[in-house]
């Protein structure tokens, strides 16, 4: 990747057409109207079909998992020395497997939809997303205190920030992040800034394509951009529904 600034990827949505004279430039035609409720639709039902996998991971599977495993454990102490090499081996083999299949039930819901994110919101799950980096990520929210968000928009802008984040430290190595969050009137502008700029290639390229659906599901805008000197910024500017808090 050469040194001056290049875009990857922006303006992914829609241009907004021009009102011809004699009309309410304020109101979209019905057109644009029906596409937009269409892809608030979308966005919606993509976010439920997370969080309703997620939930069900957490209340079905993982829970029977948990059941079995603390029957194995009961059986295992109820056998004592009592049990023979071969069963003893049996019983701690198979409690070993379904310690790993918890784990990863665990690990595949969190990334559906994470606990902090549904009970919690944007900012404190943003913030953890942080806290687990391995690399300082410094998280900004503006204004401090902005309420709630609409569920579609909460999921869609979370797994963008997780993929800006990923693409920043797995794929550039990237040394620090920033990531702001600003509630500017009806829109959310969202930045992810970091220190180096990620070679071009298939991971970074896939992470690109992956912010790219977050940001289009919410009819937003995304503009990428990387120098050897500024580093890379991913920035986002989403609408957020009218009277959504």
């Amino acid at each position: 990747m050469t040194a001056s600034p290049q875009s990857i990827a922006e303006n992914v949505t829609r241009s907004q057409d021009v009102a011809p004279k004699g009309t309410d430039a304020t109101a979209p035609p019905a057109a644009d109207a029906a596409a937009l409720t269409a892809a608030r639709a979308a966005a919606d039902a993509a976010a439920h079909r997370r969080r309703q996998a997620a939930h069900l991971l957490r209340d079905g599977t993982q829970e029977r998992l948990v059941s079995l495993l603390l029957g194995l454990r009961m059986a295992r102490e109820q056998l004592g020395e009592a049990a023979t090499p071969t069963a003893a081996g049996l019983l701690d083999g198979a409690i070993r497997d379904a310690e790993t299949a918890l784990a990863q039930v665990r690990e595949v819901a969190a990334g559906l939809c994470p606990q902090v994110l549904q009970l919690r919101g944007l900012g404190p799950a943003v913030a953890a997303l942080a806290a687990a980096s391995p690399v300082p990520v410094t998280v900004t929210v503006r204004p401090d205190r902005t309420g709630r968000l609409p569920c579609a928009v909460e999921t869609h802008v979370y797994f963008l920030v997780a993929e800006a984040l990923a693409h920043a430290v797995r794929d550039s190595g990237a040394g620090r992040a920033e990531v702001e969050l600003t509630r500017i009137g009806s829109a959310l502008v969202v930045s992810v800034v970091s220190d180096a700029c990620p070679p071009r290639g298939p991971g970074a390229d896939a992470r690109v394509a992956a912010m790219t659906e977050c940001v289009t599901l919410l009819e937003g805008t995304l503009t990428v951009t990387c120098s050897s000197a500024a580093g890379t910024t991913v920035r986002a500017v989403l609408p957020v529904p009218t009277g959504a808090e």
